[in-house]
Formats: structure tokens, C-alpha cells, sequence
């Protein structure tokens, strides 16, 4: 009835819309739970006469994001002065390797230092609040 061919072609289909599909349906699915079980505990808090707190989101950090655009600058020119450095050294792959990791490791920890140079007399830092 079917061609063995056609079968064996409808094989690699079908296994890539199940790996793909059936996760994201998992997730939509304990998502949609998660959300109902919010939803039926807030109306029975509200049942009791309970008026239930309102979420707020949290005031963002400002000195979270300036570390993490220093980090990032950091890594950044880690990363363009090693590759400099490999390119006129004309290394092999292996020694490029160690120049780079070791470059990215050098302004990355500058970028930690000058942030805490920036941070250390300021009382807002608090990086357990969120």
C-alpha cells in the first residue's frame, strides 16, 4: 500500500516535530498550570474575605547593570587584544587558545577592579537585595 521509501522518508520528520514539538507543548502545559494554580489560590484567599497583596516588581539595581555592562566591556576588549596579539604573533591554534583565554581572564578581572573602585564608598550596592 505505502512505499517503503516514502516511510522511511517520513521517519526524520517525524522524530524532529517531536523532539521539537512535544517539549514546548510540556512547558505550555505545566505553564498553564502554574497559572491556574495562582489564579484558584488568589479567588479562594478573596473567597475568605482575604484581600491578597498585590505584586510589585522590585526596583532594578543600578549598580547590578553597571557591573555587567563593565563585565561585558571587559570580556569584549579581552577578547580583541588577545585576538590581536595571536594574529601578529602568528600563533598556532593551541598557543592562540591560551593568549585569548588569558587576555579574556586579564580584563576581565580589570573590569572587577574598576568596578569595585567605582562602588566602594556607595551605600545603595546591596547585591543580596532584588
Amino acid at each position: 500500500m505505502y512505499d517503503a521509501d516514502f516511510l522511511g522518508s517520513l521517519i526524520p520528520i517525524v522524530a524532529i516535530i517531536c523532539s521539537v514539538a512535544l517539549p514546548i507543548a510540556f512547558g505550555m502545559y505545566l505553564g498553564l498550570k502554574s497559572i491556574n494554580a495562582k489564579h484558584s489560590e488568589r479567588m479562594e484567599l478573596i473567597r475568605q474575605g482575604i484581600i491578597p497583596p498585590e505584586k510589585t516588581k522590585p526596583t532594578p539595581n543600578k549598580y547590578r547593570s553597571l557591573r555587567n555592562g563593565i563585565l561585558c566591556i571587559g570580556i569584549a576588549i579581552g577578547f580583541i587584544v588577545a585576538l590581536i596579539i595571536a594574529r601578529v604573533m602568528d600563533l598556532g591554534a593551541d598557543e592562540a587558545f591560551w593568549v585569548i583565554g588569558a587576555g579574556v581572564l586579564l580584563f576581565l578581572g580589570i573590569a572587577y577592579v574598576s568596578f569595585f573602585m567605582l562602588v566602594k564608598n556607595k551605600k545603595e550596592f546591596d547585591d543580596d537585595a532584588e
